[in-house]
């Protein structure tokens, strides 16, 4: 990043790199811990991909179906089956802060979505199902268009286990 940056916008981008890391390693370790999430990608076909990021040269997340469950991967070999792009760095920032959910960002066309839509659909339950474990109930509820029923030791247990998966993926960057 140039130094000529304004230091709010260089803070915001680097949030933004870290919460779309943060949503790829959680998302890697929820596909096979988390049984929604499992049931939600076992109809992706294995070696199937999704990049998640700022338009038009902004952080970026790469995703792969591998053996079952989503793995984060440094790049793509080739274009994703699935492509979502925010419009803009404030647009990224305002809701991987949780000021409005996915859903919401969508329908403002504040986001993009090339490729796959049935499988993109699939992605944002994902992406819901994660929010609902990992985010207090208070957050997640003013950011999400409907929210389920959990209860509070399942949160707990799935929180635990997507925040250790988390930090295991931050740790050991994106080895298998």
């Amino acid at each position: 990043m140039s130094p000529s940056l304004p230091i709010f916008w260089r803070m915001k981008r680097l949030y933004v790199r870290f919460m779309l890391a943060f949503l790829g390693h959680g998302l890697a370790k929820a596909s096979s811990s988390d049984k929604t999430i499992s049931k939600e990608t076992a109809a992706l076909r294995d070696g199937f991909t999704f990049s998640m990021g700022v338009a038009p040269n902004g952080p970026v997340l790469h995703m792969r179906k591998d053996n079952g469950r989503l793995v984060k991967v440094a790049a793509l070999a080739n274009r994703p089956d699935v492509d979502i792009q925010f419009k803009h760095l404030g647009h990224a920032f305002g809701t991987l802060s949780f000021q409005e959910g996915t859903t919401e960002a969508f329908a403002r066309e504040r986001m993009v979505v090339d490729g796959d839509i049935p499988a993109s659909m699939k992605l944002v339950r994902c992406f819901e199902r994660l929010e609902v474990l990992t985010l207090p109930k208070l957050i997640a509820r003013r950011i999400m268009r409907h929210y389920p029923s959990v209860s509070l030791m399942e949160k707990l247990v799935g929180a635990t286990k997507i925040y250790l998966g988390v930090t295991a993926g931050f740790v050991m960057g994106n080895k298998k």
